[in-house]
């Protein structure tokens, strides 16, 4: 490899070099990585380069990379401003390919940023109708998974899809996602409505669940939560406060539906959960494909990763339903089954060559409390101070599948040993770069 290092005290190199490597560590995290992994994004790839003693940070929505010239004492900073954030795992993944290639074989500068450039101005690979129907896919197989009727099922699809076509001409404003998330909440309920009128019989709340844990789906609480855990607070409690934004947002919105509902003399109302019989858990299993594909194809999960992300969605489902069923907690159980989808997708994340986040979020999304949240909700509504307890223990949930997840990388990182030095250098595990792992430590990077 010819040296590309600026130790000469040149300063020629180093300006395209951190410019390369703030927009690698931009592209990361609007992607839905966390500060932690655009953090050792940039570090890595200025090191690659031989640019050495970097400092980057991440403080919520500001990069910041800077570098002291050891030959001149001139220092250079560089920052973006990452205003708007969105799940785009091909992105992503692109992204990580092209940082742990230049870590084995660093490419010339303006090559890099070119390739940066081509994967930011890339189409989508599915096209904009798949990624609706993707996310009326996640609607679909909650309903199916909540025991809804073909009604239900159909009503969740229409619902969800309505849902996300509000919501992006909404995003096309520029209004605070605030009011995006409000006025996707209202919809779940007039649906149900109309479900009501058709069929009195039909459980139609359901249709109002299947949109909360649509909408909840897309929330960046497992980023959060992995800033936090990473010792990143400042940008994980403004991501905390971000996540609990949209909540309220649709919390406002499927409450105020509710409430004018309940005017018109239709009480929504949730039945009795029932643990399911062993003869039910086929069933059970294709509602949760169903709904992992449907996330995996509205944030663009590369496609030869969505067998990945069913499979580790299918185990996490039995492990669920298995702690359930041996007595433990609904939160002690999403967070066993985090931990064995954390450790699994280390594993996956190799054969299918995406880095975990996507695997692990995906596979998850079948856990995502909006029942529980509905419930507490309708409790609240009746002035039940036993919605508060409900909604605290959907956010123990959250919280449970975040940081399950990454215990279970952490345990296969620590265990096996990332095989480059410039990856021990983080607290937590690194879920949105791909991690070679090995025991054997390289010493070279």
């Amino acid at each position: 490899m010819p040296d590309q290092s600026p130790s000469t005290g040149s300063i020629d190199l180093s300006r395209p070099v951190l410019d390369l490597a703030i927009r690698c560590g931009e592209v990361i995290f609007a992607s839905g990585a966390s500060a932690e992994d655009a953090t050792a994004t940039m570090i890595a790839v200025t090191r690659a380069y031989g640019l050495k003693g970097c400092e980057a940070d991440v403080t919520h929505t500001v990069i910041t990379l800077s570098w002291d010239d050891p030959a001149s004492s001139d220092s250079i900073t560089r920052s973006r401003n990452v205003k708007y954030r969105t799940l785009d795992y091909t992105r992503l993944t692109n992204t990580s390919t092209l940082i742990d290639d230049l870590l084995h074989d660093p490419i010339p500068v303006g090559e890099a940023r070119a390739r940066v450039n081509a994967i930011i101005a890339a189409r989508p690979i599915y096209p904009v109708i798949v990624r609706r129907i993707g996310w009326s896919l996640v609607g679909t197989g909650a309903a199916f998974l909540l025991g809804g009727g073909p009604l239900v099922i159909v009503a969740a699809f229409v619902a969800t899809f309505v849902v996300d076509l509000l919501t992006g001409r909404l995003a096309r404003t520029r209004i605070s996602v605030f009011y995006q998330t409000l006025a996707g909440g209202a919809i779940g309920p007039l649906v149900a409505a109309i479900v009501h009128f058709i069929d009195p019989a039909a459980n139609s709340s359901l249709v109002v669940v299947a949109t909360i844990i649509m909408l909840l789906a897309g929330v960046t609480s497992f980023g959060a939560v992995q800033d936090v855990l990473s010792g990143f607070y400042v940008t994980g409690t403004a991501r905390v406060l971000e996540a609990l934004l949209i909540t309220g947002g649709l919390v406002a919105g499927v409450a105020g539906a509710t409430t004018l509902l309940a005017r018109f003399g239709l009480v929504l109302d949730i039945e009795p959960y029932v643990a399911p019989t062993l003869a039910e858990i086929p069933l059970l299993l294709a509602a949760s494909v169903v709904i992992i594909v449907g996330f995996a194809l509205a944030v663009e999960v590369p496609p030869r990763a969505i067998w990945a992300v069913s499979a580790l969605g299918i185990v996490a489902y039995l492990v669920f339903s298995t702690a359930q069923a041996a007595g433990f907690g609904v939160a002690w159980a999403a967070a066993a089954a985090a931990l064995v989808v954390g450790v699994l997708s280390a594993v996956a994340s190799r054969v299918v060559r995406t880095p975990p986040l996507p695997l692990v979020v995906s596979a998850l999304v079948p856990l995502v409390p909006g029942l529980i949240l509905f419930r507490g909700l309708l409790e609240l509504s009746d002035g039940s101070i036993d919605g508060l307890l409900s909604m605290l223990e959907a956010a123990s949930v959250a919280v449970a599948l975040a940081a399950g997840a990454l215990l279970g990388q952490y345990l296969v990182q620590n265990a096996l040993g990332p095989a480059r030095r410039i990856q021990r250098r983080f607290v937590g595990p690194l879920m949105g770069v791909q991690v070679r792992l090995s025991r054997k430590q390289d010493e070279k990077i």
